[in-house]
């Protein structure tokens, strides 16, 4: 099989995260109904894009039913245990954010470090009795209590509500995931410690796969390419202006007196035909004084800066572009699935 097989989640805020990163991506997701659990990208032909419960996408994905999908990387660190064809292809996509805490009981007042949960499951161990943790997520608890101290604890399995487990007594303390805070609150507890994982969207892929075919592989590559340029994008503008000056030489020193806003690589200039002028009559070129159109792209954090600079050389005009991609000479995010395939 040539075609890409990608799974993406299926209902939810990843979902409707997902949708919406691959679109600015260039690689909407077309949904013919939306009752379906397939779907299809437009710009990239030969893919197959199939809808699952975020859990489901990371374990197909390990077991190479689907070559590459989008979840959420606490699931990946939950779920991948020591399965080395599991890749992490792209760690954050920049939506999905959230937290996996530890959270007790708002009325457990002198608990509020890990180092203080440590202490109290080793009372309550001299008492006959285990610290019970509700969680969804028992690989990752397990191994973050063990580091932390807290060798005494029982794991309650929870795929329901889970900050409910205290109030209704079949736990003492829970672990979960949180964007905001405000579940948690509204069910009387709070956030112990440090956060056990920062977790985000992020693409995963299949080794095995990847290195057994070429076509998917290069179809691959297309999505880190996008990928990359759009999340590398976001950080820049495009900063579009007039200056006048004698000549393309006599703009670009003035532009460079201050190197750092001059671009990425350099200005762009070229000159700005005087619609005042016959069209027919090659004089502009050679009309004093001259305009010329210039164009920088520029770090986000530089744009007033470079605003200020292009106004003291007498710029006029100016406007600013967000950039929709920026393409490196390579693709890093792909030359390290390359060193991971070899």
């Amino acid at each position: 099989m040539t075609s890409l097989r990608f799974g993406i989640p299926s209902k939810g805020s990843l979902y409707d995260g997902t949708l919406e990163f691959l679109a600015s991506c260039g690689l909407k997701v077309t949904r013919a109904n939306p009752r379906r659990y397939t779907a299809s990208i437009r710009a990239l032909p030969g893919a197959e894009v199939l809808l699952h419960r975020p859990h489901d996408v990371v374990h197909k994905v390990a077991e190479g039913s689907i070559d590459v999908g989008i979840s959420g990387l606490d699931l990946v660190h939950e779920l991948r245990g020591d399965d080395e064809d599991l890749l992490v292809l792209f760690e954050d996509l920049g939506f999905g954010r959230a937290e996996l805490v530890l959270a007790a009981p708002e009325t457990w007042v002198d608990v509020t470090s890990w180092q203080d949960l440590a202490d109290l499951s080793v009372e309550w161990h001299r008492e006959g009795r285990l610290l019970r943790i509700a969680t969804k997520f028992p690989a990752l608890v397990r191994r973050y209590c063990y580091d932390h101290g807290i060798n005494y604890f029982a794991l309650i399995d929870s795929q329901g509500a889970t900050e409910a487990a205290p109030g209704l007594g079949y736990a003492d303390v829970i672990a979960d995931v949180t964007e905001t805070g405000t579940t948690l609150r509204d069910n009387q507890l709070k956030i112990v410690g440090s956060p056990i994982l920062q977790s985000q969207a992020c693409l995963i892929g299949n080794r095995r796969v990847l290195r057994a075919n070429q076509a998917k592989l290069e179809r691959v590559r297309l999505v880190l390419e996008l990928i990359e340029a759009r999340r590398r994008a976001r950080l820049f503008y495009s900063v579009m202006a007039n200056v006048r000056g004698q000549s393309v030489e006599d703009v670009g020193r003035e532009i460079a007196r201050r190197p750092e806003l001059s671009g990425v690589q350099g200005p762009t200039i070229a000159p700005v035909w005087d619609k005042a002028l016959d069209p027919d009559n090659a004089e502009f070129v050679t009309r004093q004084p001259h305009w010329f159109a210039v164009t920088v792209v520029i770090p986000q954090e530089q744009m007033l800066s470079t605003i200020t600079h292009l106004r003291q050389i007498g710029a006029n005009g100016l406007t600013v572009l967000p950039v929709q991609y920026v393409f490196a000479a390579t693709s890093e995010a792909f030359d390290r699935l390359q060193r991971s395939l070899a």
